[in-house]
């Protein structure tokens, strides 16, 4: 009888399967994972299946309920919230206060309703005169585009500073008092106010940061415009004032709430310098908003009327954001810090100067020349009144990004710009409530010593007084509202409700794999099957 040949190939097969079920067996007598151990089980086909499916079963909902929760981890991280507690108001700076005058030019020097008059009547004008007609045209709410010289060139350069600033009314000579904290600086005023080019023109700033500490150096200033005298190094948005940082530190800031311990303005303005063929509306635009921001009170302003007292009741509106939410990406937590968004003419990060900064560099890149307000170099041109269409396509460009492609064929791929000017982390804002009623300044002054010669037939006057209404205030606070920390406790907590599965049973697994396998090899031989 011939003897049938044993393959030793698929006896070690055999053997190996048999091994690795006896040592599977070993792990789910031993696991703390939940249903495991009746895998290992000598029980029927039925049972078996019956507990796979549990198995997958819990497994599945275990996982779309992790996805979810990881899903809100990316998406929804960051959360804003309000302070536990109040913020006294000396922590923060007084409001910066920027009033621009309805009167853009003092009469006697430049005349626009006889210039119009004269171009309507065909009679000859000076050079002087269309030359600052030119300029005129930019600052004037009345359309003037039909008197202006179609051979007038679209740019101009930087002679219309100076050509605004030797037209200008005398503001500061206007305000006959001003007052802030109770002291009176009427004697000269001009130690409150500070003029700055605006998208209104000359306007005048109280309590707004030094050009050196909002601007680059590679930016055009005219002269001693946005010029602040005090050092105002002791505050920034993110930090707020210094610990060294005195009472009368500038930005000035209130101690207490009320009109008292407020800015109180009376402005005056001359019956012979009202020009409706520029302004339809005579009196006074004001903004309120943070120092280190550049106001543009085309956007936003409330008005002074003449011969109207307006008062100004002012409340903060403060974000911050905590240490937690810094580690987050800034898709995340959707704000910038100061030190993570660097502008090419701004020396300091803020929303509002981030779109001011992308609104010139549309302009500049689609009409080679700027508005006369945006930062520029010293030779950047400044957009004539022959490119305000151009002006106001970039600015519709700006808007609509790649939208605008649907209307207009872009001359290249890269000239729809994208601003990313999200939030500054730590930002301040003023909320204003103004409430305002005629003022008989004329019965009032008769009784004021001094005043009594005062001629009160060739003026107007206006006051505005600007104060917080509380002591302290609520901040908002950007705060984490789902970390590492809650992901891991939630993903673990749904592993333990569905499974049992805890890190300990993780370390199971790996003792399986490695330090058994090993430890058996070396004690019996052999690195499955011994109990």
């Amino acid at each position: 009888m011939k003897e049938t040949a044993i393959d030793p190939n698929r006896n070690n097969d055999r053997r190996t399967v048999t091994n690795v079920q006896n040592y599977f067996k070993e792990y789910c007598n031993s696991t703390s994972i939940h249903g495991f151990r009746y895998f290992g089980e000598n029980r029927s086909t039925f049972e078996k299946v019956w507990w796979i499916v549990i198995f997958i079963l819990c497994l599945s909902g275990c996982s779309f309920m992790i996805y979810k929760i990881y899903e809100k981890y990316e998406t929804s991280p960051v959360i804003v919230t309000f302070a536990t507690k109040e913020t006294p108001i000396h922590q923060i700076p007084f409001p910066a206060v920027t009033i621009c005058p309805e009167i853009k030019f003092k009469k006697e020097k430049f005349n626009l309703t006889d210039v119009v008059k004269k171009k309507k009547e065909e009679q000859n004008i000076t050079v002087s005169e269309e030359q600052i007609f030119q300029y005129a045209s930019l600052l004037c709410k009345q359309s003037l585009q039909a008197f202006v010289n179609e051979t007038a060139g679209q740019t101009l350069g930087n002679d219309f500073f100076t050509t605004l600033d030797e037209i200008k009314p005398e503001f500061i000579k206007s305000v006959i008092y001003c007052k802030f904290l109770g002291q009176d600086y009427s004697e000269d005023c001009s130690e409150l106010l500070t003029p700055v080019f605006t998208d209104e023109g000359v306007c005048y700033s109280f309590n707004i940061l030094d050009r050196s500490h909002i601007f680059n150096d590679l930016v055009y200033h005219y002269k001693d415009y946005h010029n602040v005298k005090e050092d105002t190094r002791s505050w920034n948005m993110e930090f707020g004032y210094a610990q060294d940082a005195k009472g009368d530190a500038y930005p000035k800031r209130a101690l207490f709430s009320g009109a008292n311990n407020g800015l109180t303005l009376y402005m005056g303005v001359e019956n012979i310098d009202f020009d409706y063929m520029c302004n339809s509306i005579q009196g006074f635009k004001v903004v309120l908003h943070s120092p280190v921001r550049i106001p543009k009170l085309k956007q936003e302003y409330f008005r002074v009327p003449l011969n109207q007292e307006v008062v100004a009741a002012v409340h903060p509106i403060m974000i911050m954001t905590s240490p937690a939410v810094q580690g987050f990406n800034v898709e995340k937590r959707e704000c910038y810090f100061p030190s993570e968004k660097k502008l090419k003419y701004f020396r300091s990060y803020s929303q509002q100067n981030c779109f001011l900064e992308c609104l010139t560099n549309v302009t500049l890149n689609f009409c080679d020349c700027v508005n006369f307000y945006m930062p520029k170099e010293n030779a950047t041109k400044i957009c004539g009144k022959e490119s305000s269409t151009c002006v106001k396509v970039a600015e519709t460009i700006l808007q609509l990004g790649e939208e605008y492609s649907k209307f207009y064929q872009p001359k290249s791929d890269n000239e729809f710009e994208t601003c990313d000017c999200l939030p500054i982390c730590t930002d301040l804002s003023y909320d204003v409530q103004t409430s305002q009623t005629n003022w008989d300044w004329k019965e009032s002054f008769a009784m004021v010593p001094g005043m009594e010669h005062f001629n009160k037939e060739k003026v107007h006057l206006s006051s505005l007084t600007v104060y917080f209404r509380f002591n302290h205030f609520i901040t908002s606070e950007r705060q984490e509202l789902y970390g590492p920390t809650d992901f891991v406790a939630n993903f673990g907590g749904l592993l333990g409700l569905f499974t049992g599965f805890s890190i300990l049973s993780l370390m199971e697994i790996i003792y399986f794999l490695t330090l058994r396998i090993c430890c058996n090899i070396r004690l019996y031989g052999q690195w499955a099957g011994v109990q």
